[in-house]
């Protein structure tokens, strides 16, 4: 429940403009300087530097964070002065403030290298490496999310599983290097020619996907009978003996989950490649 919790409020947060979340980071700095000054040089509240600290080099980046780990370097600098703390030299106030924002620069800096690491793990685990494309996962995380949408606004959803035909002669003739070729093109083909909306995904070796969010089957036969001649053509100029079989299903938001959409998609598929491969079955999910 509190990871649910977490997870929400970080998504939340991230939806807020780096603009905003910085100035609310500021704010909380100017807000913790006040206490410190309020309750003197006896307790320290150098722990609640790091929250805005962190949100800011977690939120917005490292310019913000700088902004934010001077200005918390700088309140903690007027409260001990406003607290009349005294020192032997006057250089050592100066001294003693180099040091707390080399400290929030260096828990800034860490933090925002773990935030950049963490979307590079992202990406790769959602993005297929040869291709661009989704992953299989990534995909099908992004049906559940489409269709729970469909169910929730009534809007149609359609989507469309793509198998080459003669691929494995492909590989064996040529090697995967060229195998690798035809899958890249595949990819180009399906990322270029669809709606910025559409979410395109490499399911694994030569199987493709397409999921076209508030798209009949009408919609759908039009998107792929178009998909198909622009595939067709772009595989025959480079001499590949590769054809394409195609299921495509739509739905009203009847389906459940992204896993059991795809299933049905592929089911369509596996008509087309039993009937003689090539061509594009269609389909409605059960009400």
């Amino acid at each position: 429940m509190i990871n649910r919790w977490l997870g929400a409020a970080d998504r939340w947060l991230l939806r807020v403009p780096c603009t905003l979340m910085g100035a609310i980071a500021l704010a909380v700095v100017v807000a913790i300087g006040a206490l410190d000054l309020f309750t003197g040089n006896e307790l320290s509240s150098a722990v609640f530097y790091t929250a805005p600290i962190g949100a800011a080099a977690w939120y917005t980046g490292r310019p913000w964070a700088l902004a934010v780990c001077s200005l918390a370097a700088a309140a903690w600098f007027v409260a001990d002065t406003a607290a009349g703390a005294s020192y032997s030299h006057g250089w050592i106030p100066l001294w003693n403030t180099g040091v707390r924002l080399g400290v929030f620069l260096l828990v800034a800096e860490l933090i925002a290298r773990l935030r950049a690491a963490l979307d590079t793990l992202r990406r790769v685990a959602e993005t297929d490496a040869l291709t661009g494309l989704a992953t299989a996962r990534h995909f099908a995380v992004a049906v559940d999310a489409e269709l729970h949408r469909a169910r929730r606004y009534r809007h149609p959803v359609s989507l469309g599983f793509v198998d080459l035909d003669g691929f494995k002669a492909i590989n064996d003739r040529h090697g995967h290097a060229v195998g690798d070729e035809v899958l890249a093109t595949v990819g180009a083909v399906l990322e270029t020619q669809l709606r910025s909306v559409d979410v395109t995904g490499r399911l694994g070796g030569d199987e493709f996907a397409v999921l076209l969010p508030e798209t009949d089957g009408a919609g759908a036969r039009e998107v792929f009978g178009k998909l198909r001649t622009v595939l067709e053509a772009a595989v025959a100029a480079r001499g590949w003996p590769v054809g394409f079989s195609i299921g495509v299903i739509s739905s009203a938001g009847e389906v459940r989950s992204g896993t059991e959409m795809i299933r049905l998609a592929d089911e369509l598929m596996y008509r087309v490649k039993h009937a003689g491969k090539g061509s594009t079955a269609y389909g409605e999910s059960p009400r």
